[in-house]
């Protein structure tokens, strides 16, 4: 069976924005979907999450793996994960590298502290468990820096689709075609 992993970012739900089309979509080819709940998503913790996902009820081998905002970087930090077995493909939308967003968190400074690796990510680790990467981001997202979307597709040598006025990708989309595209022909 062919299975996908749809991974909500902070404060988020597998019920918001685009996540419902994507499972439907998915589930319309075949896919069997997982879309959980992220536990304790006002502060995404890769440690909390990589728990979360590789306790043994989900073997993610050959998984396709979609993650937005936070989730994309949970997603990246999935894959860095020893235990993480190999995936078929990774997405990652509305990604950034590291540190806080630009803007839209000044009351809480420190919900991103534990997302992301100390050293960095290991992109040596991450190309080694994934088929297939790539990015999708909005030209003008007011969160992530498309800079740094730009340089993780660049250190991945992972194609990067960026939708004009897309913003963060996130509220006002329902449907996000731009990552049909991307994930069709990898299906």
């Amino acid at each position: 069976m062919k299975k996908a992993l749809i991974l909500h970012g902070t404060d988020g739900t597998p019920n918001g924005i685009w996540l419902p089309w994507l499972k439907t979509e998915l589930e319309g080819r075949g896919y069997e979907v997982w879309a959980p709940q992220l536990p304790d998503c006002h502060t995404p913790n890769r440690e909390t999450y990589n728990n979360f996902l590789l306790d043994g009820s989900h073997d993610l081998t050959n998984y396709l793996v979609i993650g937005h905002s936070s989730g994309a970087a949970s997603t990246l930090n999935l894959l860095m994960d020893e235990r993480c077995p190999h995936v078929k493909m990774a997405v990652m939308v509305g990604a950034w590298a590291g540190g806080k967003p630009i803007s839209g968190y000044p009351a809480d400074t420190t919900k991103f502290d534990h997302l992301f690796p100390p050293e960095g990510f290991d992109f040596k680790a991450i190309k080694a468990k994934a088929g297939k990467l790539a990015f999708l981001h909005g030209s003008d997202d007011p969160y992530c820096p498309l800079e740094q979307a730009q340089y993780l597709a660049k250190e991945l040598n992972a194609p990067i689709t960026v939708v004009p006025n897309g913003h963060h990708l996130g509220a006002g989309f329902t449907e996000l075609p731009e990552l049909w595209q991307i994930l069709a022909p990898n299906l």
